[in-house]
């Protein structure tokens, strides 16, 4: 069994290897049957995004309990960053199992509260930019850095037909997949939405970057399109990013500040806090929106990446 989770977890993901969803989706299903915790963990994913299965958020918290109970540890650290209960989550953390407490901890699950952002405080004009404090908890973000540290790679830049390394860019970067994102990130992504008022299905898959010391991008612009030549797997994909969120993993660091050189303009997070900025203005791409991150000077910083589209996503 946990050979056929692994097997259906890399067709479902593509990474390094085939990108075979439906085959690997079957796998998982079938040894969810079998009672494996780790492709009930996978298949809790699945069932909230209704991806290659019917949607469904209470089979999803219900599947990341039945995980969390066969001793699947990313299930287990799921329903503790989701519970409402932060007593029954304590004990969890403490290692403290007793008779119904990953129940208890599924029960305790506010989806509706957990999805609902701080409303988002508008900073600047022109470029717009909003600031979101304390979007996230520092227990979330530890996790998301835990998710990609053994995955980074150095950073590419892609101008909208081809990624190529530039000495502009020197940090490293980590790309969620689905299954890779579990159930935490799925709700994430809604509760970007509902700060950015933009819809999950024109994001694109969400990246981790990470900057060691020294390392910076130098003043770009986040647009793709250049209005001529259309892109994507299929080569016809004509959107462009209309917005971007960033989100502070950790604050441990100095330098690195986020830079808009063309307004004056420069924004360092705490753990958790967001900001977002249109990448475009009327239709078109936004010369004001130029920005960079500057060098870490000491320590090293970790963002989450979340780049929206003017339309669904299907680069």
């Amino acid at each position: 069994m946990p050979s056929m989770t692994a097997l259906g977890t890399l067709l479902l993901s593509g990474r390094n290897g085939t990108f075979d969803p439906d085959e690997g989706a079957k796998l998982v299903a079938a040894a969810v049957e079998r009672g494996d915790a780790q492709a009930m963990s996978v298949m809790a994913t699945l069932k909230g995004a209704g991806a290659w299965t019917s949607q469904s958020w209470p089979e999803a918290l219900a599947l990341l309990q039945r995980a969390a109970e066969g001793g699947a540890m990313d299930a287990r650290a799921q329903l503790v960053m989701l519970a409402g209960d932060q007593s029954v989550a304590e004990q969890a953390r403490c290692g403290e199992v007793t008779p119904r407490l990953w129940q208890r901890l599924r029960e305790s699950v506010d989806l509706e509260k957990w999805i609902v952002p701080v409303p988002p405080k508008q900073v600047w004009d022109w470029p717009k930019i909003w600031t979101a404090e304390n979007f996230a908890t520092p227990e979330l973000c530890a996790w998301l850095v835990s998710r990609g540290k053994d995955k980074l790679r150095p950073s590419m830049m892609f101008d909208g037909q081809k990624s190529i390394f530039l000495a502009t860019r020197t940090c490293s970067d980590f790309a969620f997949t689905l299954v890779e994102g579990g159930v935490v990130l799925l709700l994430l992504r809604i509760r970007i939405s509902l700060a950015t008022g933009l819809k999950p299905e024109q994001m694109e898959p969400p990246q981790i970057f990470h900057y060691a010391l020294g390392q910076e991008i130098k003043a770009h612009y986040d647009s793709l399109y250049d209005k001529e030549h259309p892109y994507g797997r299929e080569g016809t994909y004509q959107g462009d990013r209309l917005a971007t969120f960033l989100m502070y993993l950790n604050d441990d660091y100095e330098g690195g500040d986020l830079d808009f050189v063309k307004v004056g303009f420069t924004y360092k997070g705490k753990t958790g806090d967001g900001i977002f900025f249109a990448s475009m203005r009327e239709g078109k791409p936004d010369p004001q929106s130029l920005h960079g991150a500057r060098p870490v000077t000491k320590g090293e910083k970790y963002i989450l990446s979340q780049w929206i589209h003017d339309r669904p996503f299907k680069a």
